[in-house]
């Protein structure tokens, strides 16, 4: 830490009495009967370590925020510590990191020595709501009543209110503890469902008043409202939920893009009527049972074998991960003919990150690709190369940023931009469309 920001810690610390912080509430009775796992000094240790480690080691700490204006926020939080649990001082500790201002900078409370829990359902985030596309296989009846399925109903219901908040609301509230690019929102898409599924989260900032009932409120297509109400498990535990999970419950079809599970990095698919090869990118990473040197070749054997007017570069919902892995490839698809307008498509949404983000950015300035899609939930000129470190009592993992990337020298946009901007509603994805990709299709 640089010794004016020492010395406005220290400064900010003798004053600090207020019990503000942050914006994060102080949490409720149920959160606060909890077993503290720390005690008020070794909190105030592990806040000291992280500003000082995280002003330290970043390459820029304050490009956003000024050491000044963190100073004080680390001093009203050590003030506020002794009347807080332990859930809700890690919140805290989480958005004063996300004050730094980027998305690789970040504070996760999924580590440490006791990680946050979750509650049994999973949302889709789009532009028209927050759908359910699963929730725990609750069996309710017995005696002479049919058992059935308690929530079957909440599968494909959108979301409109979280404990007594309305969901706009909540959503300004998780929002603020997110680790974004400046100007960049659209990585938000993919986090506000994380954070909905948090009790300890929902609770510090006053969301969810009990954090061993979660509530939640969902609205069926015909208007009926449904009260849910579920119960939190730890992560470990996670292999033991049975889930009724969209679409094989309600029988939907599947859009091609999430016909594959997660697991599955990479993959392709050859159109025949259309004469297109779509190549599905989902995480830049080695799959130990097919290297991508391996696959790539496959995937070059397979088009000269057939006919192929057309490529598709899937990258949506890819949150980076190595960027050399795809290097290789990228630079023979300059060099093949499919790189010419009309022939090379990269398909991108706010799920495209990171490395992800750089490889979208390569195809838009150094290839014929024709963009389509959303924003990515990245910013090209932004800090990333992940360093990172443990806080020495809570375990907390922190974060933080080691080089500045400029990947456009000429203009500085919040995001890579689509050259073909197709939203991908709620509407069409239970129906199994894909608008996205029916626009390449149909270009």
């Amino acid at each position: 830490m640089t010794s004016r920001v020492v010395r406005a810690v220290a400064s900010f610390v003798t004053l600090a009495t207020l019990l503000l912080c942050l914006g994060v509430g102080a949490g409720d009775s149920a959160g606060a009967a909890q077993t503290p796992t720390l005690t008020p000094e070794q909190w105030r240790e592990d806040l000291r370590y992280l500003a000082e480690e995280l002003s330290r080691r970043h390459l820029n700490a304050f490009h956003r925020i000024s050491s000044g204006a963190f100073a004080q926020a680390v001093a009203e939080l050590n003030a506020e510590i002794p009347a807080l649990p332990d859930h809700v001082i890690a919140t805290k500790m989480m958005k004063l990191v996300a004050m730094i201002g980027d998305s690789h900078t970040s504070l996760d409370l999924t580590t440490g020595r006791k990680p946050v829990r979750r509650y049994p359902i999973f949302f889709s985030n789009r532009k028209d709501g927050l759908f359910v596309t699963a929730i725990r296989n609750v069996r309710s009846g017995g005696g002479r009543a049919p058992l059935r399925y308690a929530y079957d109903r909440a599968i494909g219901a959108k979301l409109v209110r979280v404990g007594d908040m309305e969901i706009e609301r909540a959503i300004q509230l998780v929002s603020s503890l997110a680790s974004t690019d400046p100007g960049n929102t659209y990585s938000l898409t993919g986090r506000i469902p994380f954070f909905l599924r948090i009790p300890e989260i929902l609770n510090a900032l006053g969301i969810m008043s009990d954090m061993e009932r979660g509530r939640y409120v969902v609205e069926e297509a015909n208007g009926r409202q449904m009260e849910i109400e579920l119960t939190p498990f730890e992560v470990i535990n996670a292999d033991q939920i049975s889930y009724l999970r969209w679409p094989g419950f309600r029988r939907w079809s599947v859009p091609l893009v999430y016909s594959r599970p997660d697991t599955v990095f990479y993959w392709y698919e050859y159109l025949a009527d259309k004469r297109t090869f779509y190549f599905r990118y989902r995480l830049c990473q080695e799959m130990a049972s097919l290297p991508f040197a391996v696959f790539a070749q496959q995937v070059n054997e397979f088009i000269e074998a057939n006919a192929v007017d057309r490529l598709v570069i899937d990258l949506r919902d890819n949150p980076g991960g190595n960027s050399a892995i795809l290097q290789p490839y990228f630079e023979g698809i300059r060099r093949s003919p499919f790189n010419q307008r009309g022939k090379l498509f990269v398909l991108i949404n706010n799920g495209t990150a990171s490395s992800a983000m750089i490889h979208a950015n390569s195809f838009q300035l150094l290839t014929q690709a024709i963009l389509v899609g959303e924003p990515t939930g990245g910013r090209p000129n932004s800090y990333g190369e992940l360093g990172g470190f443990n806080l020495p009592n809570s375990g907390l993992h922190v974060n933080y940023s080691t080089k500045f990337f400029r990947l456009r020298p000429d203009d500085d946009p919040p995001a890579i931009m689509p050259e073909v901007l197709v939203e991908y509603p709620w509407a069409a994805y239970q129906s199994g469309r894909d608008p996205v990709l029916e626009t390449v299709l149909n270009y």
